[in-house]
């Protein structure tokens, strides 16, 4: 008489396993040998297999330690060595090839089935445990099973870095010092951030992904929202070939992707993004672009095209919904996309200029405060330099002149030019506005011109400073220009290299923050900077 009890089984699904089996019996009540047939009635029939699978192995442990008892008390086991094992034709398991089962009548077998119910305030386990020997005792089958399912465990449990680091600080407007990692720079005071932090119940259909060229932002903007950062998986393939993979699941919920565009890669980075979001079945795809790449290609002049235009074109190709900018080269580039998509176009500079009115105020004599002039590096950026203007204006509750340097060149293509100053600046602190520094040689030009024309102190902002690799130069010659106090750009492009002492970098994520709270509660982005209500915000900044 061998029994065989179906603990682990029990074990494993936490819940009482039934089975059918019919049993001959003698007149006397005396076992016999019979053919036992077992049907499973209890659980259901996905787990059938799995149930069979742990009971298999709970024969094996309760065998060998029958074994060693009987073994101890003189008894043979010799004639059972060869019992027959139950396996799976598709996933045989350890020790069906050495002990097969040929037929029903090759063993005489009687096997007695308990039912084992879990029991109230136990754990399961160490009643398991407490039944046999300690885990040392147990087959290798046993333990190979344990790290199985233990390694399965943990790989099913993957969690963005990104849940920790965007939980890991303090985002009120008084604390902001994690803002100025790596070197940056912000305002002092919240003029424009609400604290817009996304609700837990919106969080669970939104999706917030950065890709290499904006990871870094990314991360700020999700602190700032109070939500995680998405993981994705962002490579190059051993021919060069860009390879982009989403490790968790945007079906049905609104996404936002944030991704420069400063090169092809980056830009081939931000299509196939895209394009792998609305074949996930994302709802709604939100390219945020804080640097629009080919901006500056927005006119035809001779056999060229228009390549902003035709970067438009590949976004709606690929299936983007709604697109966001920083400082567009020109606003007219929003024309280039169709009215299903609609533009939002950020500008920086006001809160450029809430920081040059920090920097310039003296808090122990708020009257003493510069005359200032705001010049436009050309034509072009006169709009700028006037939004720029009515925020400082507003401020710091000064009249604020407005100039600006004529950047005419005889023809096309044109390198060398002589810069021509238009209005007065004798005398007076100098803050030159512009939208990119790319090789450096118009803002040194703009520099050197307003220096001596009688400028007492020259700043210089610009939104993007495109710095990469292969542009070195740049940093250093502003570094080297005597005239300049010192150039403030925005984080909008990553850099690789460390930047001179003359070039700080505005963290500008607390107004990409805002703009992604506003838009996904449907509210106006564009009221972010509205000046009607600066003084509002600056007594309830100071409260």
């Amino acid at each position: 008489m061998f029994q065989r009890y179906y603990q682990t089984t029990a074990l494993l699904f936490k819940r009482p396993l039934r089975w059918a089996h019919s049993m001959d019996r003698t007149a006397g009540g005396t076992n016999t040998s019979s053919k036992t047939c077992n049907t499973f009635v209890g659980t259901a029939p996905a787990v059938l297999l799995a149930s069979v699978s742990a009971a298999t192995l709970a024969i094996d442990y309760i065998q060998n330690s029958k074994k060693t008892s009987a073994e101890a008390q003189g008894i043979s086991f010799a004639e059972h060595e060869h019992l027959p094992v139950f396996a799976s034709s598709s996933d045989p398991l350890i020790g069906a090839a050495e002990n097969p089962l040929k037929s029903m009548n090759d063993c005489d077998l009687t096997i007695t089935v308990r039912t084992i119910l879990p029991q109230e305030n136990q754990d399961d386990d160490s009643n398991f445990m407490k039944s046999g020997a300690n885990n040392e005792d147990l087959p290798k089958s046993m333990r190979a099973l344990e790290q199985l399912m233990t390694h399965q465990s943990e790989q099913s449990s993957v969690v963005s870095t990104s849940d920790t680091i965007a939980t890991s600080v303090d985002i009120s407007r008084k604390n902001t010092d994690w803002l100025h990692r790596d070197g940056h720079v912000t305002t002092k005071k919240m003029y424009f951030y609400k604290k817009s932090q996304v609700r837990s119940a919106m969080q669970k259909r939104v999706s917030l992904l950065a890709g290499p060229s904006s990871e870094q932002l990314g991360i700020d903007v999700a602190q700032l929202l109070g939500m995680p950062l998405n993981s994705m998986n962002v490579g190059r393939f051993a021919d060069g070939e860009t390879a982009v993979k989403l490790n968790e699941t945007v079906r049905g919920k609104e996404v936002f992707v944030i991704n420069s565009t400063t090169s092809t890669d980056h830009l081939m980075e931000l299509l196939l993004t895209v394009s792998t979001l609305r074949r996930a079945s994302a709802k709604k795809i939100t390219a945020v672009i804080p640097y629009y790449g080919y901006s500056r290609q927005d006119r035809k002049i001779e056999r060229e095209p228009i390549a902003a235009a035709d970067v438009a074109r590949m976004l709606e190709t690929v299936g983007v919904d709604k697109v966001m900018c920083l400082d567009l080269h020109n606003d007219s580039l929003r024309g280039f996309f169709s009215p299903q998509v609609p533009v939002e176009h950020l500008l920086p500079g006001p809160v450029a200029a809430a920081y040059f009115h920090e920097e310039l105020e003296n808090p122990n004599q708020p009257d003493d405060f510069p005359e200032v002039t705001i010049v436009a590096a050309h034509e072009g950026h006169v709009y700028r330099a006037k939004e720029f203007r009515k925020v400082l204006q507003k401020l710091s509750g000064k009249d604020i002149e407005l100039a600006y340097i004529s950047k005419v060149r005889q023809y096309p293509g044109q390198k060398d030019y002589e810069p021509y100053l238009v209005g007065d600046v004798h005398g007076r602190t100098c803050i030159v506005v512009d939208d990119i520094i790319n090789t450096g040689e118009t803002m040194k030009l703009c520099i050197e011109q307003l220096k001596s024309s009688g400028a007492s102190k020259v700043y210089a902002w610009a939104t993007h400073g495109v710095f990469g690799n292969h542009n070195q130069d740049a940093p250093k010659k502003l570094q080297d220009c005597d005239a300049l106090e010192y150039a403030l750009i925005s984080n909008t492009v990553s850099l690789s290299a460390p930047l001179p002492t003359k070039i700080r970098r505005l963290n500008v994520a607390p107004l990409m923050a805002e703009a992604i709270a506003r838009s996904l509660y449907n509210q106006s982005i564009s009221g972010i900077l509205n000046l009607e209500t600066i003084d509002d915000m600056k007594n309830d900044v100071e409260k």
